[in-house]
C-alpha cells in the first residue's frame, strides 16, 4: 500500500473511532457505574498521538477536546486544553512510550490520566465548580484496565509507517 492510501486510511479510521468516542462519551451508563465512565476520546488521542504522531497531532486534541467540553456542557476549552497537554507529553516521548511492554505502558497511561484529571480538578476549582472525587478517579480506574484491551483493538486497525517490531 501506497503511503498516501496508508495516511487517507488511518485518516478515515481515526475520523470514524473520534465519532464513535464521542457517541461513548455522551452514551448514560446507570448510576452505579456512572463515575467509572473512562475518557474515550483521550484514550484514543493518546494510542494515536503514541502510535502515528505525524499523523495526528495537537490539531486533532484540541478538536476533539472541544467536541467533549460542547458533548458534556463543561467549560468551554477544559477537556481541549487538558487534551493538549496530554497529547503533547505523549508525542514527545512516544519513540520511548512505543518500546515500553504492555504492562509498564499501562502504568504510564495511569500517570497521564491521573495528570489529565488533575488538570480538569483544578480547573474545576478555579471556576468554582465542585465534584466529588470519585468523578476524577473513576475514569482514571477504568480507563487504566481498558487501556491494554483498546491498545490491542486499535494496533489492528491502524497502518503503521515504521514497524514496531523489535530487531
Amino acid at each position: 500500500m501506497s503511503a498516501e492510501n496508508q495516511k487517507n486510511s488511518n485518516k478515515l479510521s481515526a475520523f470514524i473511532l473520534g465519532l464513535i468516542s464521542i457517541i461513548l462519551t455522551i452514551v448514560p451508563l446507570p448510576d452505579f457505574l456512572a463515575n467509572f465512565k473512562p475518557d474515550w476520546t483521550l484514550l484514543l488521542l493518546i494510542f494515536l498521538s503514541i502510535n502515528i504522531p505525524k499523523e495526528f497531532n495537537m490539531g486533532t486534541a484540541f478538536i476533539l477536546g472541544i467536541l467533549v467540553d460542547v458533548s458534556q456542557g463543561t467549560l468551554l476549552g477544559q477537556h481541549a486544553f487538558a487534551s493538549l497537554l496530554v497529547v503533547f507529553l505523549t508525542s514527545k516521548l512516544h519513540l520511548q512510550l512505543r518500546n515500553y511492554p504492555l504492562l509498564q505502558l499501562t502504568a504510564i497511561i495511569c500517570l497521564i490520566l491521573m495528570m489529565y484529571h488533575f488538570i480538569l480538578f483544578w480547573i474545576n476549582g478555579v471556576s468554582g465548580i465542585s465534584s466529588s472525587i470519585y468523578s476524577y478517579v473513576g475514569p482514571v480506574i477504568s480507563g487504566t484496565v481498558l487501556w491494554p484491551i483498546i491498545s490491542k483493538l486499535l494496533g489492528t486497525l491502524f497502518l503503521y509507517s515504521t514497524s514496531k517490531e523489535k530487531v
